[in-house]
């Protein structure tokens, strides 16, 4: 059964926090408001998912809700507190270089009240930081917390833009960063692109790639798939139907076929009569019936350039 909640940013953390969902709530996305945290104390933070289900009730602070919009006063002392923050990041690195740890400090967060300090790091290992907090609590007279995240977790929380222009996805309305995989890089075509276009400034794959998975799949289902042997129809190939499919335009539902004589044919998934799996004979009942404008045309070409005809068009795959 799920649950309805309220995400809310921590300034303080950095964290995202799933509150109760209140239907006598007035709040949406971006508001700034201050809110009951899991240790019982105000913290300022700011909404960035109104209402949303959540199956996962371990993550639910049942005991936390929204106290109240931000007041004058309370912005005064955030604005304060960010300032504090900038400095302090600094000076916690010089005490990091101290100590000799392979740790990246690169945020620093004030609690409300001033009394606490969070500072959030990545590290590829896991740091022995004990003696690091002992002096950061010297240095700054505050109770101190530090969280080590993924490069991934880094980037959300700097905030910054994408490569298609817009602010980062995971920035705005991605509050969970599900694992992103080669899987969904190949189910789209997008394998030959060079991991520096398919990354994003993390170094991990980009978020986005999950968005069309989906849509692929569903597609990729509906025509033959890449090393297939196929048999087109006569009414629409009459000199000869027989070959190998050898690439796919899965978003326009075509495909690419090199037939027995070497030629190189374009057809309409509508245009497939069989399938051949294994030796066996298949039927194939193209279950779109949305046939394109777009005229078959034929190509002579040399069995050894065939790969040459794989434009950003047509998708190559390999046989799974």
């Amino acid at each position: 059964m799920s649950t309805k909640v309220t995400v809310v940013e921590c300034q303080f953390s950095g964290r995202c926090f799933e509150l109760p969902f209140s239907e006598k709530s007035s709040y949406g996305s971006s508001d700034k408001v201050v809110f009951k945290d899991e240790e019982g104390g105000e913290e300022f933070g700011i909404v960035r998912t109104e209402c949303k289900d959540t199956r996962d009730k371990d993550s639910v602070l049942f005991n936390s809700k929204i106290l109240r919009p931000v007041t004058a006063n309370d912005l005064q002392k955030v604005e304060g507190n960010l300032e504090k923050a900038i400095s302090t990041v600094s000076e916690s690195k010089k005490l990091v270089e101290k100590y000799g740890l392979d740790m990246q400090m690169f945020r620093a967060g004030y609690s409300l009240d001033g009394k606490k300090l969070h500072f959030t790091f990545t590290a590829d290992d896991r740091v022995d930081f004990r003696e690091l907090v002992k002096d950061l609590a010297k240095a700054f007279k505050k109770q101190i917390y530090l969280r080590q995240v993924g490069p991934r977790d880094r980037a959300t929380m700097i905030g910054g833009f994408g490569r298609c222009g817009r602010v980062r996805c995971s920035t705005t309305f991605l509050s969970d960063l599900e694992s992103i995989n080669m899987d969904m890089v190949r189910v789209q075509g997008l394998e030959g692109r060079g991991s520096s276009k398919l990354s994003g400034p993390c170094g991990k794959l980009l978020c986005c790639l999950k968005f069309e998975v989906d849509t692929y799949k569903e597609l990729r289902s509906l025509i033959p798939a890449a090393g297939d042997k196929v048999s087109l129809k006569k009414s629409a190939f009459p000199e000869e139907q027989d070959g190998e499919v050898i690439g796919l335009d899965v978003l326009n539902q075509k495909i690419r076929v090199l037939l027995k004589s070497r030629e190189v044919v374009f057809a309409e998934a509508v245009d497939v009569e069989k399938i051949f799996k294994d030796g066996k004979m298949v039927p194939f009942n193209y279950a779109v019936d949305s046939a394109s404008n777009t005229k078959n045309t034929t190509t002579k070409v040399d069995p050894r350039t065939v790969e040459t005809f794989m434009d950003n068009e047509c998708l190559k795959l390999t046989k799974s």
